[in-house]
């Protein structure tokens, strides 16, 4: 019930922002509203009024996490922001762009990434997505590109290129998303994301939101695994990438990407518990042998949490000022290790030993009266707010050891598709690890389209 009642607060909210803005008489704010709502006498109204089946399947997920009142890291796949107006094939993405001033760097301007999106529901119970990956304006990968075969809630097929469920980072890691410029550090090394593979599984939810347990749902893959050592001697594992050089859509040693090194497949999987709204915890791994002769095998483990200032306030049953103080925060988390077995070539040819890393981050999110007022005034979109950020990271690259303070601040115009952002890391190298001056600030911006 708590639960239900704060779905109809946050609902309620939402309509009450329209009514401001129509009392206004704005005529666009009017066509807007009157567009969303598909109801006739509005110029902007969509030439299709009568969504299919198809339609409202594909955009089911992306209205449940908006009304939810939750940010998109609580998301997934299919809760991409521009996926709410689907209409059976959806058409969007996002792009970034970066300023980095670092020491011991020159200061310079960044195209990261230009992702296009096509998400489709090709029938009753068959989707497709796809994303496109464009790193550095030059650069052409694909991230992913899946179709599900929707059977039942409990049970479904997935195949294609997945996304590795491996820690919820690599499952949401979209520059939108992200509060902060950089990925934690464990994601870049331990979990090299975007880590994906061609594979095929199930996935489903074994218990819902509704039921006495709270949601529990899971993903679990056959996939061509990493490559991290070949016959001649080459190695895509050290202490510097981590695992990065060996991810399954790397070309190394010979091998094309997505193709295999060996006759062994692996195995991947993660289960997440949900066990009110706004509060989730998952566990995962990915275990297959990564040298040419399978004589190796590499076992990574990851355990990831998020929590909403919402579930907390909800749990203590509090309300007013410490309710929305509560209602600010959100907690966010990740811990990773990768077990490398290592025989006698592997050692002689420079495989690393165990790495491991971990990184935890606070955002606090504020909505000043100002923000309220220039909504009102249709200057921002509803949702607009300021986010403070802190964020802890450490590896340990089989001795090589590195850790990073970043605390940012962003502004977000709208609700949760378009970000401003700007971060100071303070970066620390010890163990085996040189030390070095490479403190930074970072400026970046970053859009749903």
């Amino acid at each position: 019930m708590p639960e239900k009642l704060d779905r109809l607060e946050i609902e309620n909210r939402d309509l009450r922002a329209r009514v401001d803005r129509l009392e206004q008489g704005n005529r666009a704010s009017l066509d807007q509203e009157l567009a969303e709502l598909n109801t006739p006498g509005s110029g902007r109204m969509r030439a299709n009024r009568s969504s299919t089946a198809e339609a409202s399947k594909l955009s089911a997920a992306s209205l449940d996490l908006s009304r939810s009142g939750l940010s998109q890291a609580f998301g997934g796949v299919y809760t991409k922001p521009f996926l709410a107006d689907s209409e059976g094939v959806a058409l969007g993405g996002y792009a970034s762009w970066l300023y980095e001033d670092a020491a011991g760097a020159h200061r310079t301007f960044e195209f990261p990434r230009l992702i296009p999106f096509i998400y489709a529901q090709v029938s009753e119970r068959v989707r497709f997505a796809t994303e496109i990956e464009i790193e550095d304006g030059h650069e052409v990968e694909v991230e992913f590109a899946l179709v599900d075969l929707t059977i039942a809630d409990a049970f479904n097929l997935r195949a294609g290129v997945i996304l590795d469920p491996l820690g919820r980072f690599n499952l949401v890691h979209d520059d939108p998303v992200n509060e902060l410029t950089d990925r934690p550090l464990v994601d870049v090394t331990v979990i090299p994301t975007t880590l994906r593979e061609v594979g095929v599984g199930a996935f489903g939810t074994l218990a819902s939101p509704d039921s006495s347990i709270g949601r529990v749902a899971y993903e679990a893959y056959l996939a061509t695994g990493f490559r991290g050592l070949f016959d001649d001697g080459t190695v895509g594992f050290d202490t510097t990438g981590g695992l990065d050089d060996g991810k399954p859509n790397e070309t190394i040693g010979g091998v094309e990407p997505y193709e295999d090194n060996n006759n062994d497949l692996a195995q991947v999987g993660r289960i997440e518990w949900s066990p009110v709204l706004g509060a989730a915890i998952g566990l995962s791994a990915h275990h297959g042998d990564y040298d040419e002769g399978a004589r190796n095998s590499l076992l990574l483990l990851a355990v990831d949490g998020a929590l909403d200032g919402n579930a907390i306030a909800r749990a203590i049953a509090c309300e007013g000022a410490i309710a929305r103080l509560l209602g600010g925060f959100e907690l966010l988390g990740e811990w990773a290790t990768a077990d490398i077995d290592r025989d006698a070539f592997a050692r002689s040819a420079g495989v690393p030993d165990d790495l491991r890393g971990w990184y935890g981050q606070l955002n606090y999110r504020l909505y000043p009266d100002c923000l309220k007022e220039w909504e009102r005034s249709g200057l921002l979109s509803a949702g607009s707010h300021f986010t403070l950020v802190a964020r802890r990271d450490e590896i340990d690259l089989d001795g090589f050891e590195r850790q990073r303070w970043t605390f940012g601040v962003n502004f977000r115009p709208n609700r949760s598709q378009t970000v401003f952002k700007l971060d100071c890391q303070l970066n620390r190298e010890s163990g085996a690890t040189a030390n070095a001056d490479d403190d930074a600030v970072l400026v970046s911006v970053a859009t749903y389209f």
